[in-house]
């Protein structure tokens, strides 16, 4: 299995790599898809930040395409600092943000084709790679609806039979692809998430958190089953005292199936008196804010393929209580409050144990949490991505040299 080492050990410089793609005059280009949403979570947080890096560290080679056309940079940049897809969207189909149609086939020779998620059209370029990020609806379909799960499914087969190299974003996620599909392990890659947060948001948020404010507990999800949103709806109803010191937000976009996630009659007063709040989807720096300000992230997922808010959590020292299951304790590691996410007094024992311990108020968990976060950056993601793909294309060229 090809996990690759800790981030902390990967090189720092990606020349070697771009060395290697312009001995051959090879050309990368970034499927981009998932940022024509309008509201970046999940997927698409991840296209653009592997995006972002690309244009940090790897430009002279990068190029951005959607379907058969290739896209234009400025296009794509304009969209990273809008922090949304609305203007993306729209431009490519106006055509204004449409640069040229791909070449035809046989000019693709050196070109390489990396999907964040997946395929839209395959076959498209002579190697090809896409990133897994969960297989969810393979793993756990009854959280899913038909639809959801016949198309992920047929990508899923599809986009792994036609991928030179794949790309998972969790051990859990390579050991699933190996175990559900029969992957090749010595073709599939780990290839960590990253957290990293602008500069300005830190010096700003020490302006505007006010640190005598009531404590409160926050909800980082897509409202739909998986997230297991309904284990803290019961938890609140066994236990309400907790609303008698903390708020609950649970802020998120809703997701499919969200009917089940009808307030029970006995919160509905809390609901109206501003105990328990559901704010929707938030900006970054709104998530930043609320992130840093709570007494813990509440994550009780069933499933993850990674669990991003975890990691974004500990970044800013705030504790996280999460399910022990899939990807979440190899993002977390020890320093997660864990849960047993079929069971309310389970949640109820770790809330009282953060409230008890207050680890935002322990130096040494704050530089502990910090610490692990600081192993997973979107620069160690890319390298983790490009470094087996010059190992391909050099072996590729050796092979076409030889025979």
């Amino acid at each position: 299995m090809n996990v690759i080492p800790s981030p902390s050990s990967l090189p720092g410089e990606f020349l070697p790599i771009e060395e290697v793609f312009a001995a051959h005059r090879t050309e990368l280009y970034f499927e981009v898809s998932p940022l024509f949403e309008e509201h970046w979570t999940g997927i698409p947080v991840v296209a653009a930040e592997l995006a972002r890096a690309l244009l940090t560290h790897f430009p002279h080679r990068t190029h951005f395409f959607f379907e058969r056309h290739e896209m234009k940079r400025e296009a794509v940049e304009e969209a990273l600092a809008y922090g949304s897809g609305l203007y993306l969207a729209r431009d490519f189909a106006n055509g204004h943000a449409q640069a040229a149609p791909l070449p035809p086939l046989p000019a693709r020779e050196r070109m390489v084709g990396l999907f964040p998620s997946v395929k839209r059209l395959s076959q498209l370029f002579p190697i090809e790679c896409s990133l897994y990020h969960d297989l969810s609806t393979m793993v756990t379909p009854h959280f899913h609806v038909l639809e959801n799960i016949r198309n992920h499914q047929k990508g899923l087969i599809d986009d792994l039979r036609t991928n030179t190299l794949t790309f998972a974003v969790s051990a859990a996620t390579m050991e699933d692809l190996i175990a559900y599909l029969g992957a090749a392990p010595d073709r599939v890659f780990v290839a960590h998430n990253g957290v990293e947060w602008p500069p300005w948001y830190e010096v700003e948020a020490a302006n505007l958190l006010d640190p005598d404010a009531e404590p409160y507990f926050l909800v980082l999800a897509t409202r739909e089953p998986r997230k297991n949103i309904s284990l803290l709806l019961e938890f609140l109803c066994l236990f309400p005292e907790i609303l008698e010191t903390s708020r609950v937000q649970i802020i998120g976009r809703a997701g499919w199936l969200e009917e089940k996630f009808l307030i029970p009659p006995v919160l509905e007063k809390a609901v109206r008196n501003g105990r328990i709040v559901f704010p929707g989807f938030v900006p970054d720096f709104e998530k930043y804010l609320l992130l840093k300000g709570a007494e813990a992230l509440i994550y009780p997922s069933f499933f993850e393929g990674f669990g991003l808010p975890v990691l974004e959590a500990l970044s800013v020292g705030t504790p996280v209580i999460t399910s022990f299951s899939s990807s979440l304790p190899e993002i977390g590691g020890d320093l997660c409050f864990y849960i047993d996410p079929f069971s309310a007094e389970s949640l109820y024992r770790a809330v009282r144990e953060v409230q008890t311990r207050r680890p935002k108020q322990d130096p040494e968990f704050q530089a502990r949490a910090k610490a692990l976060a600081a192993r997973f950056t979107w620069r160690n993601t890319l390298h983790a991505i490009l470094s087996p793909l010059a190992r391909e294309i050099s072996r590729r060229a050796a092979s076409s040299f030889l025979s």
